[in-house]
C-alpha cells in the first residue's frame, strides 16, 4: 500500500506523517457479529494460525484459495495484530444485511518492525441472533489482499553502544562533516543501522559544484561555501550504505556514559519525526519510519551560526541535492547531482517525473465563502505513462477530508492521506499496464481558506501621505471580499505536476454571490432555491474543451459590466507554409466579458475596449487566441495585481483610499497603466497554452508576459512610452542580476524573502532578453520564431531550449551562446565604446572585456543639421568595428540606454 509514496517523503521539508483517507468512525458496533470476526481475526494474526482462519470460512469457500492467502498474510512472530474496517458494500448474490464486502487495513507488529496490507473480505451471515446478548454469527466467503508494504521500522538509539570520535569525517556530495572531537550513537534494524547521532565539536562545510548554487550559498552565507561549526547531528541513511559513510576504522566502541546518552536521545527525538516518518492513526499510535532508499542520504546538523540545516540527497528527484533553512523554511541550493546530470542531462521535464497523464476533470463544486468550505466530487480520468503501477498519487489540501473513491474499473478502493505533504495515495488491486486508461471519483470536504495574493501582486510600502492623518479623517472603504481558487491551494484532486487537461465544472454558491472560472460558461446560472431564501444556491457551468494546465474559480459579488465577440483575422501573411501546424482548435474570434465588484462595474465598461484591443493585438503576432472565452474579473483590492488562469484573469482594482504607495516596484510602470492588464491578457497565450516545464523555466510566462505588454505599449502609445518600459526592464535588470540568473525561478529573492527581485529578474530581465534578442535576429526572424515555438508548444509545458531551437531555424544561426549567458548566467557584459570619424564615415569600436556575450548595442549618431539616427551594432565577438556612412554634419555619437540592452559600458 504505502510503496507509492515511499519517493515522495519530503527529505529537506517539513515532518511527514500518513493517516488513512477518510478514517471514518468504525461502522460496527462493540455487540456486532462483524466486530466480533475482525477480533477473531487479529487474534488469529497474532498467533499466525491458518487452521483458525479455516474455520472461519463458509461450506461454499475456495479453500485452496484460502489456504494459500493464510500462507502469505499470516506470518510468525506477529506481537501485535489490528484489523480494521475502511469500507462496507453489499455483497453481490445475498440478501440485504447478509453480506458483505469489507475492505479492511491490517497492521501486524514484528518487534521493532512492521507490515501493513489491505485486505477485501467478503463475509456472509451464516447465523442471526436470537437471544439478548447472543452475536450474529459472519464468516469469510472470499478474501484477497489488495497491497501492503512489508517494511516499517520503529527505531530508536541504541543505549548499549557508543563510540568515540576523533576527526570523523563524513562525506556526501559536496558536503563534508568533520566531527573533530565527540560520540557517535546509532539506531539499528535488523538489516542494519539506519540513523546516526553526533554530538561534541564539528565543522560542517558545504561547497555546492553549479557556480549558480555557490552564488545562493554566498547570498546566504557570505561567502560561496558554507562553513560553519556544529554541536549535534542527526544522519539517515540505508543500513547498506552505513559503512559508506562511516568505516568502523574510524570509531572506537566504548562504555556507554549516560548523559552523553541522554543528550544524543535528545537529538533523536527532537531530529527523526522531521523525515521518513510516518503516523498510522488508528492503526498504531507509536512513531514507525521507512528506510531510505540506497543511495539517499540525510542529515539535520545544528550549526551554531545558522541554527537547524538539511542536507538531502534523494534520488527520486530531479534535482537530488538539496540545502535548507529549517527556521526560515528557504532552499539554500537545489540542483542535481553529478550522476544525475550523466544519466538524464543537464535539463529536466517535470513531466517525466509524472507516473500518468490527466485527461480530463468532471467536477461537482460547492463553494461556501462565509465558512471557507468547500465541498467537491471529482471525476478524474487519466492514462498510465508507467508500468506496473500500483497506486496513483494525487495532491490534495491536507484540510479536505476524503469521503470517498471510487473507479470504474475497480469499484471502490482504499486511499492514504500523507499529511504536510497535500497529498492522496489511491491505491490499486493490480498493478497497470501502460497507457491503460482509469477514471476515479472522489468525494471530499472541509476548510480550505482561499489563495493569498501571490507573486503577481506589486510590493507595496505605507503611503507617505498618509502619516500624521488623525485615524477618524482616513475614509474607510473596505474591499468587496473575493475568494480565489487556483493553482496554489489544492482546492480538487489534481497531479503532483501541473498537467493539461479539458474539463467540466459545475460549481454552486450562494445565492447572494456569483462565480467566474476556468472554462466557457454553458447557459446563465441556475437559482437552486430552498425553503429558506438565506439557504439558496446559484449553479455555474463550466466547461473547458481546450486543454488547460490547472483549473481555478473565483467567487465574489459581480455584476455583468460588459461583453464583446472579437474577431480575428483568419489570414496570416508570415506564414508560408513552413510553420508547424497548431495543437487543439484554432479560434478566429474571442468571447470577451468583463464581470465586476458592483463599485467597479464603470471601470470594468471602461476596461473592454481596452481589453479587445489588447487580445487582437495579441492575436495578430501569434495567430489565434488559445481559449474561445476570455473573462475578466475585476476585483477590489489595495494592492494592483491580478492572477490569470486559462480562460479567465482576476485584475485586481486598488480602492482610492489604499493606504500603501508601489512606485518603487520592478511591475509599477506608471507611465503605463494599462500594463496590468496587457500582463495578465497575455499569460492566456504565455503561461496557460504555452505551460513551463518545471519552476526554471518560469520566464517563459512571465518574461514572455512582460515583453508583450511592453510591445502593446508601444504598439498604442508609441515609441516613447516603449522606451521608458525599457529603461525600467534594464535597471530593475542590472541593479539584481547578481542575484542569480533568471534560470533560477522562483529561488530568486527566496533566501532574502524579497519577491521584488524575482519580478526584476524573472519578469523584467527576462522581457530584457526577449527585447536583445529581437534586435539581435531582427523583427522578421524574431515574430516568426515566436510563432513558431508558440505553435510547437501549444498545450504543452516548454523549455528555454524548445525556444531556443524555434529561434535560431528562424533566424538561421546558433544561439547557444546568447541563452546560455543570458538565461542560465548572470553576469552582465562590460564593453568599452569608442568612435572615430574617417572621411565621410564613422568607425564605431567595441571591445569586450571579460567574458564574450552576444548582445546588440545602439549608438546614437548626432548631427548638427538633422535629427540623430540610431544605428544597432551586433557584439558578438571580443572585438567589434561598424563602418557607418556619415549623413550630414557629425556631432558625435553615444550609446543609448534606452534600447533595454543590458550591459556596462564605458567609453575606450
Amino acid at each position: 500500500m504505502l510503496r507509492a509514496w515511499i519517493g515522495m517523503l519530503v527529505l529537506a521539508g517539513m515532518a511527514t506523517s500518513v493517516t488513512p483517507a477518510g478514517v471514518r468512525a468504525a461502522q460496527t458496533p462493540a455487540g456486532d457479529g462483524l466486530a466480533a470476526l475482525l477480533q477473531r481475526l487479529e487474534l488469529i494474526m497474532q498467533n499466525a494460525d491458518g487452521a483458525g482462519f479455516l474455520a472461519l470460512l463458509t461450506d461454499g469457500a475456495d479453500r485452496d484459495r484460502a489456504v494459500a492467502f493464510a500462507g502469505s498474510e499470516l506470518l510468525p512472530g506477529v506481537n501485535r495484530a489490528v484489523v480494521q474496517e475502511r469500507d462496507r458494500q453489499p455483497l453481490a448474490g445475498t440478501l440485504p444485511g447478509n453480506g458483505f464486502r469489507l475492505v479492511v487495513d491490517v497492521f501486524a507488529e514484528h518487534g521493532s518492525r512492521a507490515r501493513i496490507a489491505t485486505w477485501r473480505l467478503d463475509v456472509k451471515r451464516t447465523h442471526e441472533a436470537t437471544a439478548p446478548g447472543e452475536l450474529d454469527e459472519w464468516r469469510v466467503a472470499d478474501e484477497d489482499r489488495l497491497n501492503s508494504v512489508e517494511s516499517l521500522y520503529k527505531i530508536d538509539l541504541d543505549p548499549a553502544r557508543q563510540y568515540d570520535a576523533h576527526h570523523l569525517t563524513i562525506a556526501a556530495e559536496d558536503l563534508d562533516l568533520t566531527l573533530t572531537d565527540g560520540s557517535v550513537f546509532v539506531a539499528n534494524t535488523d538489516q542494519g543501522v539506519t540513523g546516526v547521532v553526533l554530538t561534541g565539536h564539528g565543522e560542517m562545510q558545504f561547497h555546492p559544484t553549479p557556480k549558480t548554487e555557490r552564488g545562493q550559498v554566498k547570498i546566504f552565507s557570505g561567502a560561496e561555501t558554507l562553513d560553519t561549526r556544529f554541536d549535534t547531528a542527526y544522519l539517515r541513511m540505508n543500513p547498506s550504505d552505513f559503512e559508506t559513510f562511516i568505516a568502523a576504522s574510524q570509531i572506537t566502541a566504548r562504555a556507554v556514559d549516560a548523559r552523553d546518552f541522554r543528550r544524543a536521545e535528545e537529538v533523536f527525538r527532537a531530529e527523526s519525526p522531521k523525515s521518513f516518518a510516518l503516523d498510522l492513526g488508528d492503526l498504531s499510535r507509536e512513531p514507525w519510519s521507512l528506510l531510505p532508499a540506497p543511495g539517499d542520504f540525510l542529515a539535520e546538523v545544528h550549526t551554531r551560526r545558522f541554527d537547524s540545516l538539511t542536507y538531502a540527497r534523494s534520488g527520486a528527484e530531479a534535482e537530488d541535492i538539496t540545502l535548507f533553512d529549517r527556521k526560515h523554511r528557504h532552499n539554500i541550493a537545489l540542483y542535481a547531482s553529478k550522476e544525475k546530470i550523466a544519466r538524464n542531462g543537464r535539463f529536466y521535464n517535470e513531466d517525466d517525473l509524472a507516473d500518468y497523464d490527466i485527461l480530463d476533470y468532471d467536477m461537482d463544486v460547492s463553494v461556501t465563502p462565509d465558512r471557507e468550505w468547500i465541498e467537491g466530487r471529482a471525476q478524474v480520468r487519466l492514462k498510465i505513462k508507467g508500468y506496473g503501477l500500483g497506486a496513483v498519487t494525487l495532491h490534495l489540501a491536507d484540510s479536505l477530508v476524503v469521503q470517498s473513491i471510487v473507479s470504474e474499473q475497480f469499484g471502490r478502493l482504499f486511499g492514504i492521506r500523507v499529511k504536510n505533504q497535500n497529498a492522496l495515495v489511491i491505491n490499486l488491486p493490480t498493478r497497470q499496464s501502460h497507457d491503460k486508461v482509469l477514471s476515479f471519483t472522489i468525494s471530499y470536504a472541509g476548510r480550505l481558506p482561499p489563495q493569498a495574493a501571490d507573486r503577481e501582486t506589486a510590493g507595496v510600502s505605507p503611503d507617505p501621505g498618509q502619516r500624521g492623518v488623525p485615524q477618524e479623517d482616513v475614509p474607510t472603504v473596505i474591499a468587496e471580499p473575493n475568494f480565489l481558487y487556483s493553482n496554489r491551494s489544492f482546492w480538487y484532486p489534481q497531479g503532483q505536476v501541473t498537467d493539461y487537461a479539458t474539463a467540466t465544472m459545475r460549481i454552486n454558491v450562494p445565492a447572494g454571490l456569483d462565480c467566474v472560472a476556468s472554462g466557457t460558461l454553458v447557459g446563465p446560472p441556475v437559482l437552486l432555491a430552498a425553503k429558506d431564501p438565506a439557504a439558496s444556491r446559484k449553479l455555474y457551468v463550466f466547461r473547458a474543451a481546450q486543454p488547460l494546465r490547472y483549473l481555478a474559480l473565483i467567487v465574489s459579488r459581480f455584476v455583468r459590466a460588459d461583453a464583446a465577440t472579437i474577431a480575428f483575422d483568419r489570414t496570416d501573411a508570415s506564414d508560408d507554409g513552413s510553420l508547424p501546424a497548431m495543437a487543439g482548435s484554432i479560434n478566429h474570434s474571442l468571447n470577451l466579458a468583463i464581470e465586476a465588484n458592483p463599485r467597479q462595474v464603470q471601470r470594468g465598461r471602461e476596461m473592454t475596449d481596452r481589453a479587445a484591443d489588447i487580445a487582437q493585438y495579441y492575436a495578430s503576432i501569434l495567430g489565434d487566441a488559445p481559449y474561445p472565452s476570455f473573462t475578466i474579473a475585476l476585483v477590489e483590492s489595495d494592492l494592483p495585481g491580478g492572477h490569470s488562469p486559462a480562460y479567465f484573469a482576476a485584475l485586481n482594482e486598488p480602492l482610492p483610499t489604499s493606504p500603501f504607495v508601489w512606485r518603487n516596484d520592478p511591475v509599477a510602470f506608471q507611465n503605463f497603466p494599462e500594463f496590468f492588464l496587457a500582463h495578465e491578457v497575455a499569460h492566456q497565450w504565455w503561461g496557460q497554452a504555452v505551460g513551463w516545464r518545471n519552476y526554471h523555466e518560469q520566464w517563459l510566462s512571465e518574461g514572455f508576459a512582460q515583453y508583450f505588454a511592453a510591445l502593446y505599449a508601444q504598439h498604442t502609445r508609441g515609441d516613447e512610452t516603449f522606451a521608458g518600459v525599457m529603461r525600467q526592464l534594464r535597471k530593475w535588470s542590472l541593479d539584481d542580476s547578481e542575484a542569480g540568473p533568471i534560470y533560477l525561478g522562483y529561488r530568486l529573492g527566496h533566501i532574502r524573502g524579497d519577491s521584488r527581485i524575482f519580478r526584476a529578474l524573472v519578469y523584467n530581465k527576462g522581457a530584457a532578453v526577449l527585447h536583445m534578442l529581437r534586435r539581435l535576429v531582427g523583427d522578421d526572424a524574431f515574430f516568426r520564431g515566436l510563432r513558431r515555438f508558440y505553435r510547437t508548444e501549444r498545450f504543452q509545458k516548454a523549455g528555454t531550449d524548445g525556444f531556443r531551437r524555434a529561434m535560431e531555424q528562424e533566424a538561421g544561426r546558433p544561439l547557444d551562446r546568447f541563452f546560455e549567458e543570458w538565461i542560465y548566467g548572470s553576469a552582465i557584459p562590460k564593453l568599452k565604446f569608442s568612435y572615430r570619424v574617417e572621411g565621410a564615415d564613422v568607425l564605431l569600436h567595441f571591445e569586450q572585456v571579460g567574458d564574450v556575450f552576444d548582445l546588440p548595442v545602439t549608438v546614437t549618431l548626432q548631427y548638427t543639421d538633422r535629427k540623430p539616427v540610431d544605428v544597432v551594432v551586433p557584439v558578438t565577438e571580443r572585438s567589434v568595428d561598424k563602418r557607418v556612412a556619415l549623413a550630414g554634419n557629425f556631432r558625435g555619437a553615444e550609446v543609448s540606454k534606452d534600447d533595454g540592452t543590458l550591459a556596462e559600458i564605458v567609453k575606450g
